[in-house]
């Protein structure tokens, strides 16, 4: 999964997918303590709250947006992943560990996450009571009620 995750380095992410990390993390702390400060302070220039747009976005990689590289590991060291999922992986040591060597060896993380995109695409489609191709990642098709 860590391998994988490396795909955050291009696409981009809604406001309203990390908001919580910069506006109401916890009632101790506002802002996610594990974001860079001034990271935070720029997606809040980007995302304001409340935001009246569902569709306003923000590149998954500031730095390298339109290219697949490292540097998505990189910014998970400097504490400027963009989503929750993506930051935990630097708090355990097993994960912290992978995105430690894919962020200084490019080349080993493009190795690895070809490869894992070629067994990827063995995976069969589910459809029809299986499983469903969502028409918006972000909610399902339909709801079967019993």
């Amino acid at each position: 999964m860590v391998t994988l995750s490396g795909a955050h380095s291009i696409g981009v992410s809604h406001c309203s997918s990390f908001s919580n990390r910069l506006y109401s993390f916890n009632a101790a702390s506002p802002q996610d303590p594990s974001m860079d400060p001034k990271f935070a302070s720029d997606l809040k220039t980007k995302c304001p709250s409340p935001t009246n747009d569902p569709n306003r976005t923000v590149a998954l990689d500031v730095l390298t947006p339109n290219k697949l590289d490292n540097r998505y590991y990189q910014n998970l060291q400097n504490s400027r992943g963009l989503l929750t999922s993506d930051q935990t992986l630097t708090t355990s040591s097993s994960t912290a560990s992978m995105v430690k060597n894919f962020a200084r060896q490019g080349g080993v993380w493009a190795n690895r996450f070809s490869a894992a995109m070629v067994r990827m695409g063995s995976i069969e489609v589910l459809s029809g009571t299986e499983g469903e191709i969502r028409k918006n990642c972000r909610v399902i098709n339909y709801q079967i009620t019993i």
